[in-house]
């Protein structure tokens, strides 16, 4: 097997990933735990080391990028954010180092801000995002990471312009959990369901500040009057969130649309995006180690 130059770590909220990766971009070994920050007690030195025995590839000698939540106030060590626009050499820039005994030198990667009226954040989509950028060499781009809070990148020469994010998967989850619109429970929403298909559709049409506000209601009052199955309810909620989220996106962007993310939703948003006549591409997996790398390039640590 090829010999290991890099250890890439991404470190989240509720999630673990680790990789070893070749000077020729080869991610030799992964493995993934649910062993996120909030789960770690504050032993992050022993859940990295414990984790880290069972990577194919893995040496002492390895210089080791972290990216993620784990950079964060709740997190490790904490990396101030590094601002716009933004390259993998900025983030180099702005990196902490710390050595531990028997493993060496760890780069903590900072997280990103926009200022000023147009405040946001994000912590480990910047690597997941430069690292698509420079795997696919991208110049310009929009590129959507679908979840909790989702985010809508601008890239421009290569670099991150701009952003925003959008609360679309936390709102489904509070709407869910602590309305009256989670009384009829749901299914798990799949691309080809109507009535998440549905949802998109009204969800993406144009109106006034307050429109949302009165088409998430229709997901408790379809059932009730219009015939929609009370089983779907939470799936249509789902598409009239996104449908909303998707119509930022394509008014706002002359781009090709990039969708980067695991498990189901990179789907359902690609779904959405045709439902509204709007071509996009799949980023498959591996964006955050190559983001990584780029980091450890420009800091000199591999070739």
């Amino acid at each position: 097997m090829t010999d290991a130059s890099l250890v890439a770590v991404d470190w989240g909220t509720s999630s673990f990933r680790a990789c070893t990766l070749s000077n020729q971009m080869e991610i030799l070994d992964k493995i993934s735990t649910e062993q996120g920050i909030l789960q770690c007690d504050g032993k992050f030195e022993e859940v990295l080391r414990d984790n880290l025995k069972g990577l194919k590839g893995f040496r002492a000698d390895l210089p080791i990028v972290l990216s993620g939540m784990i950079t964060s106030r709740n997190g490790w060590v904490e990396v101030p954010y590094a601002t716009l626009p933004t390259t993998a050499g900025d983030l180099s820039s702005a990196t902490k180092q710390v050595t531990l005994p028997d493993l060496g030198p760890l780069w903590f990667i900072p997280g990103i801000k926009a200022e000023g009226v147009e405040a946001d954040v994000m912590r480990g989509e910047e690597t997941e995002i430069l690292g698509a950028v420079s795997h696919f060499n991208l110049r310009d781009a929009t590129m959507i990471i679908p979840g909790t809070h989702s985010k809508h990148t601008i890239i421009r020469d290569g670099a991150i312009q701009s952003f925003r994010t959008y609360l679309t998967g936390e709102m489904f989850s509070a709407l869910t959990k602590s309305t009256i619109l989670g009384a009829f429970g749901g299914t798990p929403c799949e691309a080809g369901c109507s009535w998440f298909e549905e949802g998109i559709r009204i969800g993406a049409q144009q109106g006034g500040a307050g429109a949302l506000l009165n088409r998430v209601f229709s997901a408790r009052s379809r059932v009730l009057v219009d015939g929609m199955p009370e089983e779907h309810a939470a799936c249509y909620l789902s598409g009239l969130l996104i449908g909303a989220e998707l119509s930022e996106a394509i008014v706002t962007s002359q781009d090709t649309l990039w969708i980067l993310g695991n498990g189901r939703l990179p789907e359902l948003y690609q779904r959405g995006f045709s439902m509204l006549g709007a071509p996009s591409k799949i980023v498959p997996h591996g964006s955050a180690a190559f983001g990584a790398a780029q980091v450890a390039r420009a800091l000199n640590l591999i070739q």
